[in-house]
């Protein structure tokens, strides 16, 4: 495939902005590496991206020049600290990241229970802080790992700060998958959770992503109320159970906390483009 290159002349270009073929594979190379499959080769990027094994080493070997992969072992790439650098970049904009951290903080502390922030980027929930719990018993999870939306509580409020109809669009998109038994896979159901997170002003998963764990997520908004983020609590069911609604007030109260710190800053917190992930991750 020929690179395009803007040189100034396209007339046919979409708002005057020409895209870069290499840049763009190169991009969608960096976006194969995830929590789940942190280390790969030329060929599993391949097969995933549809793209030729000879193409993707090339693209590994430039991305390894710039400092953005390293070799595990020959032929085995993972991403390197620049990634963490331009991720830090982002949601450290204005301070927000501070604050956002100082009040999960505080809900560990009033609760015990291991805190999440996530903003909705591509279609699903990504993680983007997280702040251990104080029981031994904790969450195997991660920041930069992402979920589907309709196994977490998190994915409800992200989901029901959408209008209507882009809730429809994602809901009827995917071919949604259960975790669980308790998880909803129906687009209608998954529709009506998100909504009743909107009236509700928080969301409850029981079970939805792993057995015998409880989720309960609030969302965080800007200014003009849009849903920018979610805050998130989660222990085991036993122990969530025993004080469901106490823990409900303290994330509610923490995600209104961080709301009102905000205002403005909120939306840098967000890397939403609520466009359903449809690239499938190398196996």
């Amino acid at each position: 495939m020929t690179d395009i290159i803007d040189n100034g002349d396209s007339a046919n270009l979409d708002e005057g902005v020409a895209t870069v073929a290499a840049a763009s594979r190169a991009l969608k190379v960096l976006r194969c590496f995830s929590t789940e499959t942190p280390v790969l080769g030329a060929s599993a990027i391949g097969r995933s991206l549809q793209m030729h094994k000879s193409t993707v080493h090339r693209l590994l070997v430039t991305l390894e020049r710039e400092g953005f992969v390293y070799q595990v072992e020959p032929g085995r790439y993972a991403l390197s600290y620049a990634i963490l650098e331009l991720a830090s970049a982002v949601i450290s904009s204005g301070g927000a990241r501070e604050i956002v951290l100082e009040h999960l903080g505080q809900l560990v502390k009033e609760c015990g229970e291991t805190a999440h922030f996530a903003v909705m980027d591509s279609g699903q929930v990504l993680y983007l802080e997280k702040v251990e719990g104080t029981w031994s018993l904790r969450m195997p999870s991660a920041v930069g790992r992402r979920v589907a939306l309709n196994c977490t509580a998190l994915g409800k409020v992200l989901l029901g700060g959408l209008p209507d109809d882009e809730q429809e669009r994602i809901a009827h998109s995917v071919a949604w998958k259960a975790s669980t038994s308790n998880t909803l896979v129906i687009p209608a159901d998954i529709v009506a959770a998100a909504r009743t997170a909107r009236s509700d002003g928080y969301a409850i998963d029981r079970e939805e992503i792993e057995f015998g764990l409880v989720c309960i997520a609030a969302p965080v908004v800007d200014h003009t109320g849009q849903v920018c983020g979610g805050i998130s609590i989660s222990g085991p069911t036993t122990r969530m159970d025993e004080r469901l609604d106490e823990l409900v007030r303290h994330v509610r109260a923490a995600a209104e906390l961080i709301s009102s710190r905000l205002g403005p800053r909120a939306r840098t917190l967000s890397g939403a483009s609520f466009e359903v992930l449809t690239t499938p991750k190398p196996v």
